[in-house]
């Protein structure tokens, strides 16, 4: 049936139209993200969505990603791993004033190192990758500003693990004494695959990182890439982390856009891992369309009426 799918992060705004096929008839995109919205969340939705809301009154408005965090338009309360896509549906949020508009909850789990780990939007890419590739169990990396390694088992969403390997980076773009030797414009994959190697080498992250500066320094480096040096050395690491909390014996699912996906496809290549990449989405508008199946299936239960005519 017919929905509105809104991949609402912190940077960017992401709209999909979902036809009666369940295909993605239009999409919009535009850098409002929940940090870039001033509070008016509701006049972001009627700026791009507002005409498809008009066309059909009646169409359900399903939001996930950061627009349902505390810091976000209302936040909905995180659901408890493993998790099932029902689960999802019993957490959905209606907004307070808004005709069938409803967000997401996100997940929250405990790591398998024993640390408490949560996300927003994620869980919908996910569902929606072992939905329509069938594979129950399986591992699925999300790459981005916080990147995340997400363990599925038996199609439910069982742990995950998040690394802070894009934000880093771009900490030490713009705020770090090694600021000056990089340049996030040039990608150079020999650059790249020489961090991922130097990830590999004693001495740990925070050494590694220093030598783009000393090796700008001491060593001839015209040609090359310090900014994909330093991508190589982060990504690489978060590869090293993630092979030890995770069974990687199996083809791997990556959820990404470009650039990033050929350097995680890199990166898996490297550490000697097969990795199924697969477009974000087509991810997420299946995954909430397993959402809304799942619902028209058990029904809510969670006490509020939840209109879904999707």
């Amino acid at each position: 049936m017919q929905r509105i799918v809104v991949d609402w992060g912190t940077t960017n705004f992401r709209a999909y139209l979902i036809d009666e096929h369940e295909r993605i008839a239009e999409r919009r995109i535009a850098p409002r993200g929940v940090h870039n919205c001033d509070g008016s969340y509701s006049n972001v939705l009627r700026e791009f969505c507002g005409d498809w809301q008009s066309r059909w009154p009646d169409i359900p408005v399903y939001l996930c990603g950061m627009i349902g965090s505390r810091t976000g338009w209302y936040e909905a309360p995180y659901v408890a791993s493993p998790a099932p896509p029902d689960a999802l549906f019993r957490g959905l949020l209606p907004i307070p004033g808004e005709q069938n508009v409803f967000v997401i909850p996100g997940m929250r789990c405990l790591t398998p190192a024993g640390m408490p780990d949560v996300m927003r939007g994620e869980e919908c890419q996910v569902l929606g990758a072992i939905g329509e590739t069938d594979n129950t169990n399986t591992l699925v990396i999300l790459p981005g500003t916080h990147s995340k390694w997400v363990r599925v088992q038996d199609g439910r969403i069982h742990d995950f693990a998040t690394f802070f390997t894009g934000e880093m980076y771009a900490l030490l773009h713009q705020h770090s004494s090694i600021g000056a030797v990089l340049d996030p414009a040039h990608h150079h994959h020999e650059s790249f695959r020489y961090g991922l190697s130097q990830s590999t080498s004693a001495g740990g992250l925070l050494n590694q990182i220093f030598s783009a500066r000393t090796r700008s320094l001491c060593e001839d480096t015209s040609g090359q890439s310090m900014s994909a040096y330093l991508s190589g050395i982060l990504i690489g690491s978060e590869f090293i982390h993630g092979r030890k909390l995770f069974d990687t014996d199996s083809e791997l699912l990556l959820i990404g856009d470009e650039p990033l996906a050929t350097l995680y496809q890199l990166a898996a290549a490297f550490f000697g891992l097969k990795l199924r990449t697969l477009d974000p989405a087509w991810a997420v508008t299946s995954g909430i369309a397993r959402i809304c199946a799942a619902g028209a299936v058990h029904g809510p239960t969670s006490g509020r009426e939840v209109v879904v005519s999707g």
